[in-house]
């Protein structure tokens, strides 16, 4: 017996020193730096843009959250185009150039920055919005996109609960939230969603039936058992990955992501009061 029971220790010691050599590139996304409320909003605060509608204010305003490559301007004309001629002021989250990220693959590669970690943005950018005169900050809506979606969605399980990486901020985290909208978000693990949606705001969901990127059974799975009342799920049986808008991924389908813009402006305007 101890003849075997001295190799088999060595070979477990050998795969145990394997499994955290597997983990050690994700060590930033594993263990990241702790971080409260207050730090936050100084971090990021210089990294919001605030576009606003014509007329005076203040506006129902939509907070936008970038995927997993960042902000471009592409991107921020792309939904500006949409939001501001409906009369909501768009405020963009640049999470990536808060924390100095100019590498996005790291964070596409889940290495770097994953959803639940960055849930805390959410809390700090809500909470800077408030403090603007232009915003009303009692007509808040969140908008998501890939790594983006998976951040707000967590943001809405944690509902002010400590999270990865943050502590408690507090019931009022998400005070002002009436609509939450995700197109294609990341649901596998170590995503929140399937621990439920602690916020009752209602949530409006697109997902493609041929991402490559992000596998949309995963999240079918997470919301199965949420009521119709509280999820709009919006399936697109030949879409892609970011078919709304035009990247290096060639994926645009413009007649789809006209319906989506049509659907997630209906959304709004059911959820939010009308621009004055």
């Amino acid at each position: 017996m101890r003849r075997l029971l001295k190799p088999a220790l060595i070979a477990l010691s050998l795969l145990a020193c394997a499994a955290l050599l597997g983990l050690y590139p994700y060590r930033a996304a594993l263990l990241p730096q702790d971080m409260d409320l207050a730090a936050a909003e100084q971090r990021l605060a210089p990294h919001l843009s605030l576009h606003t509608p014509k007329g005076a204010g203040p506006f129902p305003t939509v907070l936008v959250f970038h995927g997993c490559s960042g902000q471009n301007p592409g991107f921020v004309r792309n939904v500006t185009a949409w939001l501001l001629p409906a009369g909501y002021a768009a405020l963009f989250v640049d999470s990536h150039a808060a924390r100095g990220i100019e590498d996005w693959r790291p964070v596409c590669d889940g290495k770097q920055l994953w959803g639940n970690e960055r849930a805390l943005d959410v809390y700090a950018a809500l909470a800077l919005a408030r403090r603007n005169p232009a915003v009303d900050g009692t007509q808040l809506a969140l908008l998501g996109y890939s790594h983006g979606g998976w951040t707000i969605l967590d943001a809405l399980s944690y509902d002010g609960a400590a999270g990865h990486g943050f502590p408690a901020t507090g019931q009022n985290a998400l005070a002002g939230v009436r609509g939450v909208i995700a197109y294609y978000p990341y649901c596998g693990f170590p995503a929140q969603l399937r621990a439920g949606l602690g916020h009752p705001a209602p949530v409006l969901m697109f997902l493609g039936g041929k991402d490559h990127i992000t596998d949309h059974q995963q999240c079918l799975s997470a919301v199965d058992g949420l009521s119709a009342e509280r999820l709009e799920l919006v399936q697109y049986a030949e879409a892609d990955h970011v078919f709304d808008q035009r990247t290096d991924l060639n994926t645009y389908q413009p007649g789809l992501a006209e319906d989506a813009r049509k659907r997630a402006l209906a959304f709004l305007r059911e959820n939010l009061a009308p621009a004055p």
